[in-house]
């Protein structure tokens, strides 16, 4: 039989052929190595700082998870590899300072320097019926932070928006208040801060214990005639009155029956916080209750536009659920700082004579 040809294009076919599939190869490879260092880059071009705590005895795995749900990273599967190829798996428990605009291979050089990650922590104490400007200032003093830009950030838009979405106790409301957003949820209590934080992270720890309070109450808010920010403007008033929480529910009650009446609140401490540039009640007192604001509840019915100072809990039960009496007025006994109430005006008077011996 004669033999059969030889194709002479087969071996050009094979070459080809192996050709292409190396360059498929080749390009798969650069392809997928592209993928990789985009999915390292940084998450935003804008400088935006984040504090980033890590805990004592995280795995890296677990960092690189908690890295993603804070949005400082876009891909954990590749940051796992990047950690894997480059054999990084140092790094420090503490609180560190990361930014947005910082690549993985960043961020890893930063929670791997000792240096960088503060462990240390302070205690600062919100008292009660500190205004906001003075928690900011008790903040600042203690830690890496600036009243400054505590109050600025309090009084960002899109940061509490943010914090509405986020917490039940705060709503649209907070924004009729008008020397600080805030005013009235900066629950009063002792917390314990990194020295090197952010403004972001001493607020929302703050926020945390206000929603624990509000959480208990809540059912008997939404009973209640008033919502959620009157109540607290109105526990505000009542702790700059009253010492006591007897005292307190009396006051409350005070206050639900004049409004029962249609009467004026008409608390100085009002006043007070509507001259909120000076920072004494003495300073306040020399000053004309006639002030034209939405917080002077002598000109203005009803309660003030917001809370004039960050109430406790008690302030708060009481602001909920008032003593039923059948008080309208009420004066501070100077000796004893107890509250002696009127039902009458003219009783009234005979109390501020008695007791309010200058």
């Amino acid at each position: 039989m004669p033999k059969a040809k030889k194709n002479p294009y087969k071996g050009k076919i094979i070459l080809i052929s192996v050709l292409c599939l190396l360059l498929l190869l080749t390009g798969g490879f650069a392809f997928m190595y592209r993928y990789y260092l985009n999915e390292l880059q940084p998450v935003s071009e804008q400088s935006e700082e984040i504090a980033f705590t890590i805990e004592e005895n995280s795995s890296m795995n677990a960092i690189i998870s908690k890295l993603y749900d804070e949005g400082l990273i876009r891909n954990k599967d590749m940051a796992k590899v990047y950690v894997k190829l480059n054999r990084k798996n140092s790094y420090y428990a503490g609180n560190f300072i990361l930014n947005r605009n910082m690549s993985f291979a960043q961020i890893i050089d930063t929670i791997s320097d000792m240096s960088k990650a503060s462990r240390e922590q302070v205690s600062v104490t919100i008292a009660p019926g500190y205004w906001a400007k003075h928690a900011a200032a008790a903040i600042a003093e203690k830690t890496n932070l600036t009243a400054e830009e505590i109050m600025a950030k309090w009084n960002d838009v899109a940061y509490i928006d943010s914090l509405i979405a986020k917490y039940e106790v705060l709503t649209k409301d907070i924004f009729n208040s008008e020397n600080c957003y805030l005013e009235g949820y900066i629950f009063p209590e002792t917390y314990k801060f990194y020295e090197n934080t952010t403004v972001e992270q001493v607020t929302e720890k703050i926020l945390d214990q206000t929603e624990k309070v509000y959480e208990k109450y809540k059912d008997q808010i939404s009973k209640s005639s008033f919502n959620t920010h009157e109540l607290f403007t109105l526990a505000s008033v009542i702790l700059f009155e009253a010492n006591t929480e007897e005292d307190m529910r009396d006051v409350s009650g005070v206050f639900h029956n004049r409004f029962a009446k249609g009467m004026k609140m008409q608390s100085s401490v009002t006043v007070c916080y509507a001259l909120y540039k000076y920072d004494s009640w003495q300073e306040c007192e020399k000053n004309s209750l006639v002030v034209d604001s939405k917080y002077n509840t002598y000109l203005y019915p009803g309660l003030p536009i917001g809370p004039v100072c960050n109430p406790t809990e008690a302030a708060i039960k009481a602001a909920i659920d008032p003593a039923s009496n059948d008080y309208y007025y009420f004066i501070a006994d100077l000796a004893t700082g107890r509250c002696i109430f009127a039902r009458t005006y003219e009783e009234h008077q005979q109390n501020i004579k008695k007791y309010l011996k200058y």
